[in-house]
């Protein structure tokens, strides 16, 4: 080999070599992977007594490591695993308003999360001797699960053949598909006697068509009333008291 050829040789190393420190001092040192995490999400259940699409709002606490700069994303809101609404938002404190229909999307369990984040981040270049920003990508999969439920109502009918009361219960639920209270059949129904400041159950039921009947022996009058807990996708109701 020549002299020049060497020359040349030595001078594309060198450029390698000064390339390659150029990309190392120019790398964050220690930089956060993710500058930004959600730690978890408050959003409140919702009770559906039209067919009306509306706003909620979900507030997300985080935790950011000390190089954080700002911050970009956006959060899925899905049920059953299908896309229902999604919010975007920007800096540390995220407070958005997320829009939906439950007469599309249904009653029962919805999920906030996960979120796509894009997270900015400051560090110290040391080759140009200056403070730089670069930003990370990832997917936080902190996720919480929230309720849409009908807005349920019941009835209660008594009527006295010497000993024996027959009770008889109705129930609604309102269902924003089909923009209409519909029949309930409500799981573990109860009907419930007053003792004293107290109600006692004397028996639970499923209803069927909406409707459950209990025939009770008591010879002096009583007042009578059913409750029917909250389900994932129907509110609790307790029906007007009933004497017989």
């Amino acid at each position: 080999m020549n002299k020049s050829s060497l020359r040349r040789g030595l001078g594309f190393s060198a450029s390698i070599v000064l390339a390659a420190g150029l990309a190392l001092a120019s790398t964050p040192a220690q930089a956060s992977e993710r500058p930004l995490d959600i730690t978890g999400y408050q959003v409140s259940d919702i009770t559906v007594g039209d067919s009306n699409c509306r706003y909620f709002t979900v507030t997300a606490s985080t935790k950011v490591e000390s190089d954080f700069l700002d911050s970009y994303g956006s959060v899925e809101i899905t049920r059953k695993g299908g896309n229902v609404s999604s919010l975007s938002f920007h800096g540390r404190k995220i407070t958005s308003r997320a829009f939906f229909c439950p007469s599309d999307s249904g009653l029962g369990t919805y999920q906030v999360g996960p979120a796509d984040l894009e997270a900015e981040y400051e560090y110290f270049d040391s080759y140009f001797e200056e403070y730089s920003s670069d930003s990370s990508y990832y997917t936080d999969y902190t996720s919480k699960t929230f309720y849409v439920r009908g807005k349920a109502k019941s009835s209660l009918s008594a009527k006295r053949s010497g000993s024996k009361v027959a009770l008889t219960a109705k129930a609604q639920v309102y269902i924003p598909e089909k923009y209409r209270y519909a029949q309930y059949n409500a799981v573990s129904a109860k009907f419930q006697v007053k003792s004293g400041s107290s109600w006692k159950t004397l028996k639970s039921v499923n209803l069927k068509n909406g409707k459950a009947s209990v025939t009770v022996k008591q010879s002096k009058k009583k007042t009578y009333r059913l409750y029917i807990p909250k389900a994932s996708w129907a509110t609790s109701t307790i029906s007007k008291a009933v004497s017989k």
